[in-house]
């Protein structure tokens, strides 16, 4: 009715003006858009087709109140403040497919300049996607590598990490000084990345006098935690001390043992949702910018690891040993990826056979159940709806070692952790020491439920070391860890990322850990996306690859967005761009994390959809992001931003956006995103 009402004015309204007589001849009009006409005219052709017919007085009563009610949403419109916000909450019932017209537009689409008015012509007709380098040591097959088929589809393009507008590699730079010197002591026969789900940086290790002590003092009388609740937040993340070499966290410690190796204490995920996160950080990629699982069908647009380590099986190791001798690099590589939760979720069993991975290389609560099972299952119930806790896995990490070293075999094993995951429950056998006062809220409760399965993960990574430790390869064993995503449960009580772009989802552990490197913490803002890299890098610097492996990693490593860790992280002199980093927030298709690595105190939150807001804030003067500036309209939000922070903080949030919209594009033609293949998607 509200639509027909609009036609009617509309038609009655055009019919008036066109016998109103001429306008003067220097008035002058704009040409419409081209799709403004076609609609115009169908809707128009529409009009003069339809029969008239009689209308009884009830029909014209209602068209008429039904007018009426609609003048009065304009003029209440017209009078409110230009916010967005106002749309969802002022459209009624009635007026819904208004306001489904209005919205069919994401943000970014209507985007406007405000103060560089060429910055659109900026981003023109740039595109990272050419054609793939020729490479001598791809096998010549009609059969192509998994992760390899862009080499072998004719006029297929490929990501080009030269034609990157935004690319960022520093594989030319020289090595940290730190380690200089040092790589060829270091052996890297096995790596293992344990992907820590749900941790933030703040607990890996926990800090007294940190936002989330400070959070915790906040439950108690008097703001004072007990003796007894210190004595246990303590203790609690012993190993993350060890691996991050960081015990510079307010508590006494007897020893402080270093593991050794890298620690990045800005680090930053792909994204906050779980299984876009494990596809950026395995196969060092820009998860596709949708809600939910939708990279499964698409097209995984670079080698991720165990693309690679099954290519370098395939090469010829009869008379390559490695520049340094090492026996191993002779071994071929057995991929694993263990969890001890379902694996069913959203698609996942398809993704990881994306990844590379095949069913005999996954370990989750359906195989553990199974027949197929090398070990009988753990005798007790589920730790939560997902499954059990980690140490279902123990036999099968000491067995994949064993193999290992029985069968002269590599080992890539990956494991991604679950009891950080909410509800956060802990299994039975461990105890729950009581973190916030009793009656404190449902929000405090969550924070000492949390922190309890924070401390329950982190005995249990000490236990994979030990395991590692017992099997003879901890001075052979390059340990990666990092979260998979945050939790702003401190700062907005939030037990998950799902929809919240709060910074609290955005910092996460990311850590290179081997007893042979030195300790090293890294001070700039780096993403996940620098994890295969890194580990490339270090497998080549090391002389942990064969002459005939060691070719192919240089070239491979050369076409990843991300950057080593291992190398310099400077600035170029010369450098046309900012570092840009992006991050999807949870679920993916909702908004986009940006921030850059020569201003990594501002950080800006580009919606995709029309129910978030622009958000900003300045990481220096607001951490926690307790204060952001957030609104519907981006002019509006740019007007606020340099009232608040200054011209040049607008300018940047301004550049950001335009970034942001040409990488969305530009992000879905490199994963050849297309929802109408999701019915004929593998698996």
């Amino acid at each position: 009715m509200a639509l027909e009402v609009i036609k009617t004015l509309a038609a009655a309204i055009f019919s008036r003006l066109k016998s109103c007589g001429r306008v003067s001849a220097s008035s002058k009009y704009g040409k419409l858009a081209r799709d403004e006409e076609e609609l115009y005219e169908l809707e128009h052709k529409d009009t003069m087709q339809r029969p008239r017919k009689h209308k009884s007085r009830l029909s014209w009563l209602l068209y008429i109140t039904t007018g009426v009610y609609l003048i009065a949403q304009a003029i209440t419109f017209i009078l409110r403040p230009n916010e967005h916000a106002f749309v969802f909450l002022s459209w009624t019932s009635i007026a819904l497919p208004i306001a489904d017209i209005l919205s069919t537009n994401s943000p970014l689409t209507l985007l406007l300049p405000v103060y560089d008015l060429d910055i659109t012509e900026k981003w023109d007709g740039k595109t990272a996607l050419g054609e793939p380098s020729r490479w001598a040591w791809l096998p010549n097959t009609d059969d192509p590598p998994s992760g390899f088929s862009d080499w072998y589809e004719p006029e297929q393009t490929h990501y080009s990490s030269a034609l990157d507008p935004l690319n960022q590699t520093n594989f030319e730079g020289d090595l940290l000084p730190s380690l200089r010197g040092k790589l060829g002591d270091v052996n890297i026969r096995h790596v293992v990345i344990i992907l820590l789900e749900s941790t933030r940086q703040d607990v890996f290790p926990f800090k007294k006098d940190g936002y989330m002590w400070k959070k915790l003092e906040e439950t108690w009388d008097n703001q004072t935690i007990p003796s007894d609740v210190q004595e246990r937040l303590a203790t609690l993340t012993k190993t993350a001390n060890f691996i991050t070499g960081d015990y510079n966290d307010g508590f006494d410690h007897p020893e402080t043992r270093r593991r050794g190796g890298i620690h990045a204490i800005h680090g930053t995920p792909s994204a906050t949702y779980t299984l876009k996160s494990c596809a950026g950080t395995l196969c060092g990629i820009s998860p596709l910018a949708v809600d939910g699982n939708q990279e499964y069908y698409s097209h995984i647009y670079q080698p991720c690891l165990p693309h690679i380590f099954k290519l370098f099986n395939d090469m010829d190791h009869t008379s390559a040993h490695s520049p340094v001798n090492r026996q191993y690099t002779e071994y071929s590589w057995n991929n694993s990826f263990l969890m001890s939760v379902t694996g069913q979720f959203d698609s996942q069993y398809e993704l990881m056979e994306g990844i590379g991975y095949t069913d005999d290389e996954l370990i989750d609560v359906e195989y553990l159940e199974s027949d197929r099972a090398t070990f009988p299952p753990p005798n007790r119930s589920y730790v939560n709806y997902m499954g059990w806790e980690e140490e279902a896995l123990d036999e099968y990490i000491v067995d994949a070692f064993r193999a290992a070293r029985e069968n002269n075999t590599r080992l890539f094993l990956t494991h991604l952790t679950s009891t950080a995951h909410y509800p956060y429950e802990i299994p039975e056998t461990a105890t729950y020491v009581a973190l916030t006062p009793e009656g404190s809220g449902n929000w405090a409760y969550d924070m000492s439920m949390y922190l309890n399965a924070v401390g329950y993960v982190d005995r249990w990574v000490g236990r994979v070391l030990d395991i590692i430790e017992e099997q003879d390869a901890t001075n052979e064993t390059l340990v990666v860890f990092v979260g998979d995503h945050g939790v702003p449960l401190a700062e907005t009580g939030g037990i998950s990322p799902w929809g919240v772009p709060n910074i609290g989802g955005f910092r996460v552990p990311l850590a290179f850990s081997h007893p042979n490197l030195p300790t090293i913490e890294i001070q700039e803002s780096v993403t996940a996306m620098s994890v295969v890299p890194t580990i490339l890098d270090l497998l080549i610097e090391t002389g942990s690859l064969s002459s005939s492996e060691l070719q192919a990693a240089h070239d491979l490593l050369r076409n990843y967005e991300g950057q080593s860790l291992i190398r310099s992280l400077k600035a170029p002199d010369m450098a046309s761009e900012q570092r840009w980093q992006f991050t999807a927030v949870s679920p993916g298709g909702q908004g986009v994390s940006v921030r850059s690595m020569d201003e990594p105190r501002w950080r800006l939150v580009v919606p995709l959809i029309e129910d978030l807001e622009w958000w900003f804030s300045d990481l220096d003067k607001d951490p926690h992001e307790e204060d952001p500036t957030g609104s519907f309209g981006f002019a509006k939000l740019l007007q606020t931003v340099e009232e608040k922070h200054g011209i040049g903080a607008a300018k940047w949030a301004e550049e950001a956006a335009f970034v942001t919209r040409w990488w969305v594009t530009e992000n879905h033609e490199r994963w050849r995103y297309n929802p109408e293949w999701k019915d004929n998607a593998r698996g």
